[in-house]
């Protein structure tokens, strides 16, 4: 039978209207395609009161909100997760990496694996924090903290801990005591190693000997923030400091009333000195749901996901309008009241050099 051609039309009209109603009805229902798959670091809002509660208050709300169902690949450091997007190249998996650091960032942006994109809602993020991570917006600022050395003040005195410098914790009094995180594969690690780097460029001498004496002296160097600080915390491993964060110290209080771990930064020239990390999530390039990614970004650092920064995940809330808790305010390090090494190493400098700087750490670790 041949139609006509005003049939034809009639024919081609049903049809699109037929599988439009079949893309909706299978990205709609439970287990269609409708999906938004987040890679990040195991650790992600999972330190407070009620690790559950929260993780579906920011996931599930965003189900709901959007229809969607969020599947989350956890990874033991931020690195991990980036270098799994990486590997992944032309064809992701991921719609969304989060834990994306000021570091991490320049190995990111070489690879080409995130999508350029500026939420609508940006204006609620502190400026200075976007210029810091990445003013391209391929990265997006969600929280930020110092790193330090956090020690327990019941197997240290607090004052063996004053006017800490790098060559104090090289000898054997300290590196046996001292448990970091290998840059190659922690972003924690990674940015120890650069505050590092910075101090000796100020101060002069060579980094690479730092790691082979502090070696040598029984340092030890695990592979993620959360296998150093299960060390740190079991006391039978003898190892009362860890590289962590400023933060710590409230968490200590929020947690226990009390101010047994606190946290110790680098002493040079008369002045504390710290580095500071900003944390932050982006769009991976051909992203499979890419509208679901960018509608996740703004919801990510609004006011309604970023109010549980401070007391889950522990770290500087990157929206302005999030009034910190008092936690913060008593026993946190304030980043904006600290000399930071960061001054030291310009953006340029560490994504032309991080490759190289990681080939010589593990030269002088023997690694």
């Amino acid at each position: 039978m041949r139609l006509s051609g005003r049939a034809l039309v009639i024919l081609a009209v049903a049809v699109i209207v037929v599988l439009g109603a079949s893309y909706w009805y299978l990205t709609s229902k439970p287990g269609g395609e409708r999906k938004l798959v987040i890679y990040t670091y195991e650790s992600l809002l999972k330190w407070g009161d009620d690790p559950n509660a929260t993780r579906r208050a920011v996931f599930e709300e965003f189900e709901r909100r959007y229809n969607c169902k969020v599947e989350i690949r956890e990874f033991d450091d931020a690195r991990t997760a980036l270098l799994a997007v990486v590997q992944e190249g032309d064809h992701p998996r991921a719609d969304v990496v989060i834990g994306i650091d000021n570091v991490l960032v320049h190995e990111a942006l070489r690879e080409g694996v995130l999508e350029q994109f500026r939420p609508r809602n940006i204006g609620v993020i502190h400026d200075w924090l976007i210029k810091s991570l990445d003013p391209t917006y391929h990265v997006i600022p969600y929280d930020y903290g110092l790193i330090a050395f956090v020690y327990d003040s019941k197997r240290i005195q607090p004052g063996r801990m004053t006017g800490l410098t790098f060559e104090r914790l090289a000898t054997k009094e300290y590196a046996s005591k001292l448990v970091t995180e290998d840059p190659t594969v922690s972003s924690t690690g990674l940015n120890f190693l650069l505050w590092q780097i910075a101090y000796y460029r100020l101060k002069g001498g060579d980094w690479r000997n730092w790691w082979k004496e502090a070696k040598a002296n029984g340092l030890l160097v695990t592979g993620s923030w959360g296998d150093a600080y299960d060390i740190f915390l079991d006391e039978k491993q003898g190892r009362p400091i860890v590289v962590s964060y400023g933060t710590d110290g409230a968490y200590s209080y929020h947690f226990y009333n009390e101010t047994r771990y606190r946290a110790a930064l680098i002493t040079l020239n008369g002045q504390q000195w710290g580095w500071l990390q900003i944390e932050g999530l982006g769009v991976v390039r051909n992203a499979p749901h890419r509208e679901l990614a960018e509608k996740f970004v703004e919801y990510f650092i609004s006011e309604e996901v970023q109010r549980y920064i401070p007391l889950n995940n522990w770290m500087y809330p990157a929206n302005r309008n999030v009034k910190l808790p008092e936690e913060y305010r008593r026993y946190a390090l304030d980043p904006t009241k600290i000399r930071l090494f960061n001054e030291v190493l310009t953006p340029e400098e560490i994504g032309k050099n991080l490759k190289t700087w990681l080939d010589d750490w593990r030269k002088a670790v023997g690694s």
